[in-house]
């Protein structure tokens, strides 16, 4: 493989900057998995194995398709994925048969990706109502850090509340500022997770007992549960296959295009449905490419162009720790207050929104499916055991089919 033997001469201080600087960002994400676990009401092994299991795999991806095709393509998971997985929890669905919807995804993505016929499925589901369901998905994270506020300032009576409104509000602060001063080497994310890691130290508010027994652990095998097969399938299978192959990979096929680099959309595709069916056997949702990762690791800063794929393996190199570690890192969150963890969470998500709003609402088409597609997984409801991801989805296509025939018509051309 030429993207190894010709790596060494591709790496110098911009590539090696900037991939380490995306892994850093991709460390923050990880405190999503964590957040979005405690969420679903699962133990620290099962959060483990989560985190492990999609940044191990993804990074593997990353690893192949960055050296195989000298391009930087790095890996990781859905974010938008996560949140789907959190509304399968919400509908009642178990580990078991959430890795059975993960499962057939993984399947579903890897047939399309043999069969080349990504883009004409994707013509059936316009992609502003499959943004407009993402944003909706993910929204309640950003207003918990308005609720989360205002329950503190509420009873300020209450010595602790004031603790954690004050490291809260510093936080938030802490990601302003560094959103402006814009410092490649301190994401605005990692400046307010030092603030809140400073604070807990300061007021004495860790709990060091869920250090106990710590040791290294790897993913824990789940297996699958076929029970309420159609609901696992519209509920999760659905909505997540959507997003990997409409969502994240064509995110990152858009960006690399831009940068002028010939593309391995099949290869893309492939990786990411067998990326998605081994997750799904320890309980991973995917394994697909990441397309913010994508954006940072291929854009200028990263060096001249035939370089830049280094940037991505080192990116790669460095964020799979987190996965190597995630035995240890989860006793470490875990002792931090959890409200605090789903602050840091909610900044991290806030540009994931914006850019997701953005898609949903740029085009002139499909504007008041993509709002009530919005609304509805915004509800965080689910009908008949299904979760609100799919009805979104459904109810989007049904009101475009209805209402915005022209537009339907058009992007099916």
């Amino acid at each position: 493989m030429d993207g190894i033997k010709e790596f060494p001469k591709h790496v110098h201080i911009k590539s090696v900057t900037q991939g380490l600087v995306t892994g850093i960002a991709g460390w923050c994400f990880a405190l999503l998995l964590y957040a979005y676990g405690n969420d679903c009401g699962w133990s620290r092994e099962t959060v483990v194995s989560w985190i492990f299991i999609c940044w191990g795999l993804g990074c593997l991806n990353g690893l192949i398709l960055s050296l195989k095709y000298k391009t930087p393509i790095p890996g990781a998971w859905s974010i938008s994925g996560a949140a789907i997985a959190v509304s399968g929890v919400s509908a009642g669905l178990t580990l078991p048969q959430l890795c059975t919807g993960y499962l057939l995804s993984g399947l579903i993505v890897f047939l399309l990706g043999i069969s080349g016929i990504v883009s004409r499925v994707m013509k059936f589901i316009p992609m502003p109502i499959v943004m407009g369901m993402t944003a909706g998905c993910l929204f309640k994270f950003g207003t918990n850090i308005v609720l989360y506020i205002f329950n503190w300032s509420s009873d300020l009576s209450v010595m602790t509340n004031i603790q954690l409104l004050i490291i809260a509000l510093l936080s938030i602060g802490a990601w302003v500022v560094f959103t402006r001063l814009k410092i490649p080497a301190i994401p605005p994310v990692l400046a307010a997770l030092f603030v809140v890691v400073a604070g807990v130290l300061i007021c004495g508010l860790y709990d060091t007992s869920a250090l106990a027994g710590l040791k290294w652990s790897g993913p824990r095998f789940v297996g699958y549960s076929f029970r309420d097969l159609g609901k696992v399938f519209i509920s999760i299978t659905i909505p997540l296959t959507l997003l990997v192959i409409g969502a994240e990979n064509t995110q990152a096929v858009g960006v690399l295009q831009g940068q002028g680099y010939e593309v391995p959309v099949k290869a893309m595709t492939v990786m990411s449905g067998i990326g998605g069916v081994l997750a799904s056997l320890f309980g991973g949702h995917n394994a697909n490419i990441a397309g913010p990762m994508t954006a940072m690791t291929a854009s200028p800063e990263s060096g001249p162009k035939e370089d830049r794929y280094a940037a991505a393996v080192i990116c790669m190199a460095f964020t799979s720790l987190v996965a190597i570690f995630a035995s240890i890192v989860v006793p470490f969150l875990d002792t931090l207050p959890i409200n605090l963890i789903y602050i840091i969470g909610g900044l991290s998500l806030i540009g994931v929104i914006r850019s997701s709003l953005q898609d949903a609402f740029r085009s002139e088409r499909f504007q008041l499916s993509a709002v009530i597609a919005f609304i509805v997984a915004l509800s965080q409801i689910s009908f008949l055991g299904i979760g609100s991801a799919f009805w979104s989805l459904l109810i989007g296509v049904i009101i475009a089919a209805v209402v915005e025939t022209e537009d339907l018509k058009e992007n099916r051309r």
